[in-house]
Order: C-alpha cells, then structure tokens, then sequence
C-alpha cells in the first residue's frame, strides 16, 4: 500500500491533531472540500483523537501509596523466591543423597542375606540355635560399604536440619 497521493495530507493530520478544539486554517477547509483521501484521513484522526481523549479522562491512576505498596510487595515476592532456589536445590539433592543411601543399604543386605541363605538348610535344622560366629563374615568391600552406609545414615538428619532450618 503507497502513501497518499495528496501533498496536504501532513499538514491536514497535524492540524487535525495539535489544534482538536481550533477549526482548521481556511486554506485547509478548501481543499478538505475538494480531496477525498484528505477528508476521509481528517474524520479518521480526529475520530481518534477524541476518543483517545475520552479514553484518558476516564481512567483512573491509583495514588502514589498504592503504587509504592504494590513495588514494595513485589520486591518481597522476587527476593523471596530467588532466596528459594538455592533451597530447593538442596532439598533436591537431600533426597538423591537419602534415595541413593536407601538404594545401597538395601544392596549391601542383599548381598548379606543371600550368603546367609546359601547356607544349606539341613545345617540349619541340625543347629537350632546359632551363634554369631557361625554368620558369614563380610569381605572388605562389604564392610566399607556398611560404613558409608552408616556415615549417610547419621549425617542425612543433620542435612536436613541445615537444608530446612529457618534462619
């Protein structure tokens, strides 16, 4: 779509828009009588500008206080959830560390009842009461495992107490 043809055309929008309350210039009005295009773009700004004038008289600003109210809430909302991220990533990785203790500890039972279980059951039945030594001894792979285990096992409370504490 070109631009019109007219070379009036600016000067009539300006003084359509600068001057709403002041009639146009008689030089203007002339030739308002004589161009379509201007006409039509003359009723079309300034059908727009009384509207956007209605438009502003009627709305409605709040007052400085609630401006100042609502800016120092949303503040508070945003400072509260940036010092939440840092949280929940810990809270995160509280529970892959409390998951994965879960997952090894279960592992190394595993293991533990499976040897204990091997024994053969007419032994079992021959010994109606056993004796901790006749349990199968864990190797070292075994052992250092239940002491990881236990190490995450006493040291996850105190993760959490950090993690969930209120300061």
């Amino acid at each position: 779509m070109s631009r019109g043809t007219c070379p009036h055309e600016d000067a009539v929008l300006a003084a359509t828009l600068e001057a709403a309350d002041v009639p146009l210039s008689r030089e203007l009005t002339e030739h308002l009588a004589t161009c379509e295009g201007c006409r039509d773009l003359h009723v079309i700004a300034s059908t727009l500008h009384d509207d956007h004038a209605a438009t502003m008289a009627e709305a409605r600003l709040p007052s400085a206080g609630q401006v100042w109210w609502r800016a120092e809430l949303r503040a508070r909302q945003e400072a509260a959830a940036a010092a939440a991220r840092p949280i929940t990533v810990v809270t995160g990785v509280a529970l892959a560390c409390v998951v994965g203790l879960f997952a090894s500890v279960a592992g190394v039972l595993v293991w533990w009842l499976r040897d204990s279980l091997a024994t053969p059951a007419a032994q079992l039945v021959t010994n109606s009461v056993t004796t901790a030594a006749e349990w199968p001894v864990p190797d070292g792979a075994r052992v250092l495992l239940w002491l990881i285990a236990g190490v995450l096992l006493l040291a996850t409370p105190f993760v959490l107490y950090v993690a969930f504490r209120e300061e």
